[in-house]
């Protein structure tokens, strides 16, 4: 075994010595190429060296001639600009007044372009925008006939804003589908389609109908407008030029209000409506018990069951008998009974009168701890942010006192009305008991 061992490490040691020895001879052949690369870039520089000097020479000679130009150059420069003064100079003595006219000119076509495209103007005659935007946009300056060009334009322009007018113009209706329509321009003011209030886009450069239009008066008034010929009739009309009436899309309707109010003003509503439909009910039922009693009451001799006076004098004509106390006791009884009927549900009404405000400053107080919890988030930067809260909160408030004020008349008509039918019964009972004592 150990014989066997000797010899693995005697092959192993003669490898490892083979492997050594051709390393070197690669290290070698490597050196000896790095040195035959190197004497032939030196041999090569020394060849090159006097292409170099000559080179050099024609470099610096070209330099020589560079800032020799250079130097004409600068002088033609200074020339120039000499001259240009001079022209300028004298540019300006001839034009004179021309000059301040030329900066008038730019100034006001500036001025007109900016109105003319947020106009109704610009929907009736989409031209004029090209002759602004060229004067307002001109680099030199403009001749006699361009001038009254100008003058024209604005002329015109001045005279129709003052005017009503007629033409046909596509229009942007509310479900976003473009018709051509004929539209009546109120001046700057307003523009009508079909009782339909419009106002200009610039973005698309058309007509819009507004998302939200005045109320249903103000439009049948419009339409009858666009119809009358030649005739003295009244319109609404927008003196801010569209402004006013933008607004009105941000107006919330009644029913926007109604959700603002959220669940508590939803709840209040349900019991404000079946409140009113209990008294509805209720006032009805007075009104025919009402109707029975007088009927009763010319014919008290003959008892009806079919109304509180007629039980009441069936039990005085069945105890009319007996003794005066026993009688009393009866009829009082019979009474109760009666009036009990007549004014039950009146404290119903009563409660819901009650409850409605109630429910609707909670809706408030609700509704502005969750204003004041955005302001703690948001901070107080934006005022529309807590105007917006505290409206909505509002809301629910104003529900309340709507549904509480209706109800509360009610209340005071049905119990006004029970006591009088109670009033009667208690007469027409005494009247009984005071005839059997005779």
């Amino acid at each position: 075994m150990i014989k066997f061992l000797f010899i693995f490490i005697f092959i192993t040691h003669q490898l490892f010595a083979l492997d050594l020895s051709h390393l070197l001879e690669d290290i070698k052949k490597e050196s000896n190429k790095e040195l035959v690369q190197e004497e032939k870039r030196l041999q090569k520089f020394i060849n090159n060296k006097n292409k170099q000097k000559q080179m050099l020479k024609n470099i610096k000679k070209s330099l020589r001639v560079a800032n020799q130009n250079t130097i004409k150059l600068k002088k033609t420069i200074d020339n120039n600009e000499k001259l240009l003064a001079k022209k300028e100079s004298l540019l300006n003595l001839k034009v004179g007044d021309l000059g301040e006219m030329f900066g008038s000119v730019r100034q006001i076509s500036a001025d007109f372009l900016t109105n003319f495209q947020n106009s109704l103007s610009a929907s009736q005659s989409p031209e004029k925008e090209a002759v602004f935007q060229k004067f307002a946009n001109a680099k030199k300056l403009p001749n006699t006939d361009e001038l009254k060009q100008f003058w024209h334009t604005i002329l015109d322009e001045i005279i129709k804003s003052g005017q009503i007018s007629k033409y046909s113009a596509d229009v942007i209706q509310s479900d976003g589908e473009q018709k051509r329509k004929t539209v009546t321009k109120i001046g700057q003011f307003a523009a009508v389609s079909s009782g339909q209030y419009l106002s200009y886009n610039r973005d698309i450069q058309s007509l819009v109908e507004l998302s939200t239009q005045p109320s249903k008066r103000v439009q049948n008034k419009a339409l009858e407008f666009e119809n009358a010929d030649n005739k003295l009739m009244t319109i609404l009309i927008d003196p801010t030029k569209g402004s006013l009436l933008s607004l009105l899309s941000m107006n919330p309707t009644i029913m926007d209000r109604i959700h603002q109010g959220g669940i508590v003003g939803y709840v209040i509503l349900c019991l404000g409506l079946f409140g009113l439909l209990f008294a509805l009910y209720k006032i009805i039922l007075l009104a025919i018990a009402k109707f029975a009693i007088n009927k009763q009451i010319k014919n008290i001799s003959t008892p009806n069951q079919n109304n509180s006076l007629g039980k009441i004098a069936k039990t005085f004509y069945e105890n009319k008998d007996k003794e005066l106390s026993q009688l009393e006791v009866s009829m009082n009884e019979a009474i109760v009974i009666e009036v009990n009927k007549i004014k039950s549900g009146e404290n119903f009404i009563k409660l819901l009168a009650a409850v409605a405000p109630l429910l609707g400053l909670l809706g408030t107080v609700t509704g502005m701890i969750a204003t004041f919890q955005a302001i703690t988030l948001f901070g107080t930067g934006d005022p529309k942010l807590m105007a917006g809260g505290i409206s909505t909160a509002l809301i629910t408030t104003v529900l309340g006192l709507v549904t509480a004020i209706p109800l509360l008349f009610a209340y005071t008509y049905i119990s006004s009305s029970s006591n009088k039918i109670s009033s009667i019964l208690e007469e027409q009972s005494i009247g009984l008991i005071a005839k059997n004592l005779k």
